[in-house]
């Protein structure tokens, strides 16, 4: 035991050295083998010996561990030694350093910030347990056209009783309401719903009950839901609320719970949630109105339930009776209606993943030349440090210690430049999040989190190894004690590290033409998106608002009297110069589609004649919206009044099925066999109404019957202001009429156009800031080799060179590298603008102007880099050239 003590009091005073470390290790084994003969002595094998002896030796094992413990103490010693020695280096050139960290903070906080985007819109599950269960049950059409097709009650009522694969399914539908609030009608946003939805979605209401089964049913008393926000606005947060009557589109409803504070659905809050009611005896195949959506048994695919759907869509046709008017189910049939399942959260993000995939590996571009930016700093740094670095490595410094000073002094610069991309990561987000200049699903999931934080350090890590490998291999240990040995020149390793600075400059200009190209095409297809006829005019002199007429008119006739009255009371406005009203608003994404017949073409036995998409308007529409008359007349009040069985067309229906605009008038149509025919008294050009990068759909207008929620136009200059809206405001105040969405058209014009605003934006900004990273590069090299190639200039103009010839040289050197970057650019450009395609309008991902402009437009930002350092060789003395050596 004297000597295990001794041993581990050695181990503690011996904490430096191989020699200690082989001295320790050599006294434990001879003690090992001293009580091994004993044992062997003993009558023991030797195998056995050995194993006594280790077990009677207990202690030397203690002292190896002791001295493991030790020598791990002393590496953290020396690392932390190393990050205060790193950390000084830096001090001592604050202006190198800041502008490293800054290069490396703008690439690591802009991937951070789309990071956080990408993370809260498409990567963070839907807030429900299990959400990757939960399906959108979509069908599609192909008979009739048709990609996505909503389900109907049919199919609900179908799914619930013979699916294999669905654990429950429910239906919804967005709607609005007027509610009556101390007698003042107020519009309010919410669902209908069938009682399934929330326990589907794992949701429990904060006070009373969801909605039951027996409140799907028409005959049961109607109830409602209060969204929470709602519930706290109106009502003050009232815990009585459940068992109050409300009154909702003119029908008293017995509030019956009250949603949690979280709720959203579809990326939408909803003030509230009504029952959707139907009868089971009158359900038909008919009313594909209602989005769906399912909770999967736990394994089931998609495909399986995509199997299961394609059958229960033929059960259907078995089980209920084809829609009014149609004589048998075999019309439906020919419609070839199929499944189109898909995880919900697809539903809820949209296409809006293409534009962040592509902005996201645009920013990492970014990234890249921010770390061949500072690549080429650390390397300037380095050759200022080659002699100190040569001098330690033949005094014995060995490669490992050598390579791991450089390697902490990257990390310590990569982290530091981590944290404040974070910050800038926060701070750009909070902007754009604080001002509404994108328009993203589930933004509110949208922020700097713990994962994003962990992206950002990850990234600063990674960002670190990569500019910080660059030195480090030109750095070899054998290169530095051949400078020692040349008395600290080492021609062909300048030209060496000269010839890494030039191809690290031709990357980050190879890199900045890709950003370059692909923001171009976006700003080729926005101008494109700008030269489309929308089908109406100046949107913005056009105010828009919907009213609602649920429940403040007896019958439609009395109803559309109020409609009238009000149009004539917003003419009266100062500055109206046109108003009127209809359904749905061009490019809102709302419309509906019915098959259309005309009463002068033949169709075959059984089948449904082409869909065409419906609106109605009123007297004046057209003229509000600028969408010119083609042939024949807008409506009258007359038409509107007298119940006339009139009908107004676009021009592409017209030119369709009659050949041109004039041929259609005077024509008759129809959409459902029971219905009388309507004469078609106008033609009118076709609007996009789905949004200027899409075609304008083949549609009808048919005019204004019933309709309880309108929206109306007015025309004036006045159209953004806040003295029209309070005049506006006061009318239909007036007629005791709700007001919502009171906006100009321009806001929604532009909503069409937002994609491609925000990813052109993104684009432009990631293309800027790679231009600005190449242009840097560039300078700096032609700057560093003009200060290394000083002596050489002198020796030039000794002898007679003039200095704009030597400024030309190194022009013409940064034009070359930057030539290279731009042929090697424009190659790589391919992939990404096919990338881009689904984002494009009217632009091939290969368009010639826009890669010939990128081009020409970055070599001569790339001369312009390089002349800027060049004209420091005019300042040259050959006398002090020669001296300064």
């Amino acid at each position: 035991m004297t000597r295990l003590r001794i041993l581990i009091a050695r181990v503690r005073g011996l904490l430096q050295g191989r020699a200690a470390d082989r001295e320790l290790q050599e006294e434990i084994a001879a003690h090992l083998d001293e009580a091994t003969d004993v044992y062997m002595r003993q009558g023991l094998s030797p195998g056995e010996a050995r194993r006594a002896a280790r077990r009677s030796l207990g202690g030397a094992t203690q002292v190896r561990e002791a001295y493991r413990d030790v020598r791990s103490f002393t590496a953290i010693e020396n690392a932390a030694r190393d990050v205060r020695h790193a950390a000084r280096r830096l001090m001592r050139a604050p202006v190198f350093a800041l502008a490293m960290l800054l290069t490396l903070a703008l690439g690591i906080g802009a991937n951070t910030a789309i990071f956080s985007v990408v993370n809260g819109v498409l990567l963070r599950p839907l807030p429900f347990p299990e959400p990757d269960r939960l399906v959108g049950l979509w069908q599609t059409a192909p008979g009739l056209g048709i990609d996505e097709i909503h389900a109907s009650i049919a199919d609900y009522v179908t799914y619930r009783e013979h699916s294999r694969t669905l654990a429950d399914v429910a239906l919804w539908q967005r709607t609005s309401a007027t509610m009556l609030m101390d007698g003042a009608p107020e519009r309010v946003e919410g669902l209908r719903a069938t009682f399934q939805l929330l326990p589907l979605l794992g949701v429990q209401p904060v006070l009373g009950r969801p909605l039951a089964e027996a409140d799907n049913d028409a005959a049961s008393a109607e109830v409602v839901m209060l969204g929470y926000g709602y519930w706290q606005r109106q009502f003050g947060g009232d815990p009585g609320i459940v068992g109050r009557r409300v009154t909702i589109d003119g029908t008293i409803r017995e509030v019956v719970g009250v949603l949690p504070r979280d709720f959203w659905f579809m990326d939408a809050r909803h003030d509230v949630v009504m029952p959707l009611r139907f009868s089971r005896a009158d359900v038909r195949l008919a009313g594909y109105n209602y989005g769906a959506v399912g909770r999967l048994l736990p394994g089931v695919t998609i495909d399986q339930v995509n199997a299961d759907v394609a059958r229960m869509i033929a059960l259907a046709f078995t089980l209920f009776p084809p829609p009014s008017g149609m004589s048998s189910v075999k019309q439906m049939e020919d419609a070839r209606l199929g499944p189109n399942v898909r995880p919900l959260i697809d539903d809820v993000v949209g296409d809006i993943g293409d534009s962040l995939w592509v902005i996201t590996a645009t920013l990492a571009i970014v990234l890249l030349i921010a770390c061949a930016n500072v690549a080429n700093l650390m390397l300037v740094r380095a050759d200022g440090r080659t002699q100190e670095l040569a001098v330690r490595a033949a005094i014995g410094a060995g490669r490992g210690r050598l390579a791991r000073e450089l390697l902490i002094e990257s990390l310590l610069l990569g982290l530091a430049a981590g944290v404040v991309g974070i910050v800038f990561a926060i701070g750009a987000l909070n902007v754009v999040l604080a001002t509404d200049a994108i328009m993203l699903p589930r933004i509110a999931s949208v922020g700097v989190d713990g994962a994003s934080v962990a992206f950002a350090l990850v990234l600063s890590v990674v960002a670190s190894l990569i500019f910080g490998a660059v030195p480090l291999l030109k750095r070899s240990h054998g290169r530095l004690v051949d400078v020692l040995r040349a008395g600290g020149r080492n021609a062909s390793a300048g030209r060496d590290r000269q010839l890494t600075r030039n191809l690290l400059t031709t990357v980050q200009v190879a890199l900045a033409l890709v950003l370059l190209v692909g923001s171009g095409l976006m700003i080729r297809s926005l101008h494109s998106m700008r030269r489309v006829e929308p089908g109406f005019t100046d949107p913005a002199t056009l105010q828009t608002f919907r009213a609602a007429f649920t429940g403040v008119a007896a019958d439609d006739v009395r109803r559309l009297q109020l409609q009238h009255d009000l149009v004539d009371a917003l003419a009266g406005i100062s500055g109206v110069t046109a108003v009127s009203l209809m359904d749905l608003l061009p490019m809102t994404g709302s419309s509906s589609q019915d098959p259309v017949a005309a009463s002068d073409k033949t169709y075959a036995p059984d089948t449904i004649p082409p869909l065409r998409r419906f609106f109605t308007a009123a007297p004046g529409t057209f003229r509000a919206l600028g969408t010119p008359v083609v042939a024949g007349r807008e409506y009258t009040w007359t038409d509107i009044h007298d119940r006339r069985s009139v009908a107004i067309i676009g021009e592409g229906f017209a030119r369709e099925l009659w050949g041109s605009a004039g041929a259609a008038i005077g024509k008759q149509i129809r959409e459902n066999p029971n219905h009388a025919w309507s004469e078609i008294v106008g033609v009118v050009a076709d609007v996009r109404h789905d949004g200027v990068d899409r075609a304008a759909p083949s549609a009808v207008y048919w005019p204004l019957r019933t309709e309880q929620s309108v929206a109306y136009l007015v025309r004036s200059r006045r159209t953004g202001t806040e003295g029209l809206a309070t005049d506006i405001r006061r009318a239909v105040a007036a007629a005791g009429i709700p007001l919502t969405q009171l906006q100009a058209m321009d806001e929604i014009y532009e909503r069409s156009m937002a994609r491609t605003a925000f990813t052109l934006t993104l684009l432009a900004i990631s293309g800027g800031m790679a231009l600005l990273l190449a242009l840097v590069g560039t300078y700096a090299v032609i700057s560093y080799a003009v200060s290394q190639r000083t002596r050489e200039m002198g020796i030039r103009l000794a002898l007679g060179a003039q200095h704009g010839h030597l400024q030309l040289v190194f022009v013409l050197r940064g034009m070359a590298w930057g030539a290279i970057g731009v042929a090697c650019g424009l190659l790589a450009a391919l992939p990404l603008s096919t990338l881009m395609s689904s984002l494009l309008f009217e632009v091939s991902p290969v368009d010639p102007a826009t890669y010939a402009v990128t081009g020409l437009t970055l070599l001569a930002a790339s001369a312009l880099a390089s002349y800027v350092p060049a004209r420091r060789v005019s300042r040259i003395e050959a006398v002090e050239a020669l001296r300064s050596e």
